[in-house]
């Protein structure tokens, strides 16, 4: 019988992962037809990043929060964990990265800083966006909203300790790296939800045309992504080494580390299904973009976004299921 379920498991998360690689696969094709040029990208993530992705937050925070008022979501305490989580998450896959770079013998210089980041940090944003509106687009599921809160945590991480890590210390760290637009909104919403004050601002008309604007945001950054990776894959020189090593850290030892810390933390299993979903997730983009304005060698996170992007088609949907089996389940009747 619970075979049974891993295989049916298993096919409902492939399902769930294929919009995800269609979006990538149209990115790819329209960069390789020059119908998207490189200059093109600045302006239109700004559109994606800065109006769209807010919006998506927004929407879907006061959705849950204030107009259907989960009673899951609406107190201080659950935000407050899913935040916790999400940094705590992030903290233990970039000390399991940094544990397989250490077995690598990197060293500041030579990979160790920006292998560690970049095979620790998953693409917690529009990765698992999709995949969330597939697993659970029932009415009134809330998963979506509780995704952006947890997010936050994930947020304050990367714009925290992944500057520091990659600058080897605080010195360029600032308070505009971590205000940007999508935590403003987190935090504009939460206040708005916590306060009351919501309920006099999700109304229809900014509800329906936030939901409107926000939902250009995940396809936008998937095609755009599409685009980056046949950028990445012209003239590169590739690293057998490396790339097996950040296989082996963000899609093989990053997940069972957060499976199991999912498992042990007495949290909402609402906050689990995301830690489950979150686990299985390929590196992101961030990583490479800090690793070049912070000193990193942008090659090295690279070749680990790209291997970890193609094989997590294979390595996702397996850790979806044995998180859903073991740790919380994803769907109805497991």
């Amino acid at each position: 019988m619970k075979a049974l379920a891993m295989i049916d498991l298993f096919l409902h998360s492939c399902l769930s992962t294929i919009p995800v690689f269609v979006f990538f696969a149209i990115g790819f094709w329209l960069r390789y037809k020059r119908a998207i040029e490189p200059q093109h990208d600045s302006v239109i993530m700004q559109l994606a990043m800065d109006i769209g992705y807010p919006c998506l937050i927004f929407h879907s925070i006061m959705k849950y929060m204030v107009v259907e008022a989960h009673p899951s979501m609406s107190g201080v305490s659950f935000s407050l964990q899913a935040i916790g989580c999400g940094f705590l998450e992030m903290s233990v896959g970039v000390a399991a990265a940094w544990l397989v770079a250490r077995l690598l013998r990197l060293r500041i210089g030579t990979g160790l800083r920006t292998f560690t980041l970049t095979a620790g940090v998953q693409n917690y944003v529009f990765f698992v966006v999709p995949i969330v509106q597939m697993l659970f687009s029932a009415p009134g599921d809330p998963t979506m909203g509780a995704l952006f809160i947890h997010n936050m945590g994930c947020e304050i991480f990367v714009w925290s300790v992944g500057v520091i890590l990659m600058c080897g210390g605080a010195g360029d760290l600032r308070l505009g790296l971590l205000l940007r637009g999508p935590l403003l909104a987190v935090i504009f919403s939460l206040l708005l939800a916590w306060s009351g004050l919501g309920q006099y601002v999700a109304q229809p008309p900014l509800m329906k045309a936030s939901e409107m604007i926000g939902a250009v945001a995940t396809p936008i950054c998937l095609i755009l992504f599409g685009c980056s990776m046949f950028d990445l894959t012209r003239n590169f020189k590739w690293n057998p080494r490396m790339l097996t090593a950040g296989i082996l850290a963000r899609l093989v030892l990053a997940p069972v580390c957060i499976l199991l810390l999912a498992w042990i933390l007495p949290v909402d299993p609402i906050i689990k299904r995301i830690m489950v979903i979150q686990s299985a997730i390929p590196s992101a983009v961030i990583p490479v973009i800090l690793a070049k304005r912070f000193g990193g060698i942008p090659e090295v996170g690279t070749q680990i976004l790209l291997a970890t992007t193609v094989c997590s088609f294979i390595t996702l949907p397996v850790w979806l299921a044995v998180g859903s089996i073991w740790v919380v389940p994803l769907l109805p009747g497991y």
